[in-house]
């Protein structure tokens, strides 16, 4: 085989697998790594992959996520809209999970706007919702407690996944990075996504709360499928056939406000 069609080949093959390793691709295409390397070198130069610890995954696999700054001002019209709309779920003496994210931020502030709903119980492991809900008399704000995470205000690790493991809540509302057709919900640290599974296991309806960028995007970890949701809540702005295959592919219901 030529080297440019090998690495067509190989680029076919990343593709499909969403992340592969090098010594798996030596296997496959029947030359040493070395070759394989050289190969993944080019490839990454031209932007099509990018290659990480134990291999490589396609470029359009999102890697990172910005810092909570950031995110913060991004598209606050579309979160501020989805958060308000999202209390309309929420009913007096239920007991929420709300996910660490700046969508999910606005559902707290929304409920402080809300005194027709009385004894709530709000589970978090965010420390910014646990602050904007503190001097909310009805409702009772319980923080998961762990490791507070870099550039936002996410607690997360072994002590708030055992905390989360002791629940049963009526509704979880889950932000997410990226949301993929095939995938569903998908992220781009596998440290984080433990966390929110336990969130999800925990709760008897999923309610995911995203706006439409992050929509069509895809990360290396899956940590919900798509006919697992029970409803998503995002902005008018999302593609009308991505929702379309959504629904092909389990969704519940999609609502865009």
């Amino acid at each position: 085989m030529l080297t440019g069609e090998r690495r067509i080949k190989l680029l076919e093959t990343i593709e499909k697998k969403q992340f592969i390793s090098v010594s798996q691709l030596s296997e496959l295409f029947k030359v040493h790594e070395t070759t394989i390397r050289r190969d993944l070198d080019e490839l990454e130069a031209q932007g099509s992959v990018v290659r990480i610890h134990g291999g490589v995954v396609p470029a359009s696999i999102k890697q990172d996520e910005p810092a909570f700054e950031d995110r913060a001002t991004e598209n606050m019209l579309e979160k501020t809209r989805i958060g308000k709309y999202a209390t309309n779920y929420i009913n007096s003496g239920e007991a929420i999970i709300l996910d660490s994210g700046t969508t999910t931020l606005q559902i707290a502030r929304t409920l402080n706007e809300m005194p027709q709903l009385q004894d709530i119980t709000i589970i978090t492991n965010d420390v910014n919702i646990a602050s904007v809900l503190r001097s909310n008399r009805n409702i009772t704000t319980i923080v998961t407690g762990g490791t507070l995470f870099h550039d936002s205000f996410m607690l997360n690790g072994q002590i708030a996944n055992d905390s989360l493991k002791q629940l049963s809540v009526d509704k979880v509302f889950i932000a997410t990075p990226a949301l993929n057709v095939e995938k569903g919900l998908t992220h781009f640290n596998e440290l984080l996504i433990t966390t929110k599974k336990n969130m999800i296991d925990a709760s008897a309806k999923k309610i995911v709360v995203t706006d439409h960028t992050k929509i069509g995007r895809r990360a290396l970890y899956t940590f919900l499928p798509l006919d697992q949701i029970d409803l998503l809540i995002t902005d008018d702005q999302t593609d009308k056939k991505l929702m379309d295959e959504m629904y092909k592919n389990g969704i519940k219901r999609i609502e865009s406000i």
